[in-house]
């Protein structure tokens, strides 16, 4: 588990979170197709609210126990909280004891792709600050961005499609449908 890139997703299964939320939001079982895509609509809007506010807290807002700290300063409004907390604890672990590359294991690197604890000694020992290139890439996408979509762009032409089949198929295959 420790030898391989995982970035914190430890769960073979990462729908079941997503098929809790989506539950919640439909509230029941039965329901057209109508009344599911507004509720996952709204799921959506939902979701996509709270991930530009954390976007806009990593980029924005740094705790004041990292602004001490020398080694990190580069790394401000680029990367991630939840990295910057990564690294903060390997820091401290790296001041614990004095330890060689053999003795870190170096799980930070090899499952999330940030420095651990025996790069940060090395770095620090040789006075140099962490840079963003230490950083794996998932740990500086600080930005939400989408494809560009089309004026024209519209679901209707499909719905009106739905619509037509449902109107043209024999009465017992409605009462499947909802």
């Amino acid at each position: 588990m420790n030898k391989v890139l995982h970035l914190g997703c430890r769960t073979t299964n990462i729908v079941e979170p997503a098929h809790g939320v989506l539950k919640i939001y439909l509230r029941s079982s039965v329901g057209d197709l109508a009344s599911c895509w507004d509720e996952i609509d709204k799921m959506l809007a939902v979701q996509f609210g709270e991930i530009q506010g954390s976007v806009g807290r990593n980029k924005t807002v740094l705790e004041h126990k990292y602004k001490k700290i020398k080694m990190m300063r580069e790394l401000e409004g680029y990367v991630s909280r939840r990295a910057l907390k990564f690294i903060y604890d390997e820091l401290k672990r790296s001041k614990t004891f004095n330890f060689g590359k053999e003795d870190c294991g170096c799980v930070q690197k090899t499952s999330y792709g940030l420095p651990c604890a025996g790069i940060i000694a090395m770095k620090s020992k040789q006075k140099l600050s962490l840079v963003l290139d230490d950083i794996y890439p998932h740990w500086k996408r600080l930005s939400v961005q989408g494809q560009e979509i089309d004026d024209d762009f519209s679901v209707m032409e499909d719905w009106n499609g739905i619509q037509e089949r449902l109107k043209t198929s024999p009465y017992n295959m409605k009462l499947y449908i909802k």
